[in-house]
């Protein structure tokens, strides 16, 4: 057999460190489960289930949140834009009033 160099050995005494973690690990996780394989997995099932019902309702209100705050976006939208369009009537029913300056007449009928 071949001599074995320092670095060999630390590989050797890694891997079998690592082996002994694993089977120590495996043990005693058989000895102190806490249910069947079937048990745990109606559990996750469970609560899987749950979650979604939880985020379905979340939805649910932001939903309705939504909704109402795109209503109240849309009357108060509808209320500036009534104010502009008053607001327009009245500067152009002041500037039909007073006579309008040449230069500014024509820009304004340019557009």
């Amino acid at each position: 057999m071949a001599p074995q160099t320092p670095r060999t050995k630390r590989t050797v005494q890694t891997v079998g460190v690592f082996a002994l973690g694993a089977a120590a690990g495996s043990l005693m996780a058989l000895l102190f489960a806490p249910a069947s394989g079937r048990v745990t997995r109606k559990r996750i099932a469970m609560k899987l289930r749950s979650v979604r019902g939880a985020a379905v309702r979340q939805m649910g209100q932001a939903k309705k949140v939504l909704a109402r705050n795109a209503g109240v976006l849309r009357r108060e939208a509808g209320k500036r834009l009534d104010h502009a369009r008053e607001w327009v009537t009245n500067r152009m029913n002041g500037h039909a009033k007073r006579p309008v300056h040449p230069i500014r007449h024509r820009a304004l009928h340019r557009a």
